[in-house]
């Protein structure tokens, strides 16, 4: 399964040294917190989500142009 590109902001950046021990291997070294467009005029920890970067499933990530 993939998702299409889609854009996001950033809200924060988590570093986790050791790995995060979130219950699957391999545990995640970082996350991003990311938050919709659409979604930029609510409270920014209930608008988006938390992406573990490091684990099992890729990820890419890469900045957007203006």
């Amino acid at each position: 399964m993939s998702i299409p590109p889609t854009r996001l902001y950033v809200g924060h950046y988590e570093k986790y040294d050791p790995p995060r021990n979130l219950g699957w291997t391999p545990a995640p070294t970082a996350g991003i917190h990311v938050i919709p467009p659409e979604r930029t005029d609510m409270d920014r920890e209930d608008a988006g989500c938390m992406l573990y970067l490091g684990g099992a499933d890729p990820i890419r990530v890469e900045p957007a142009g203006n």
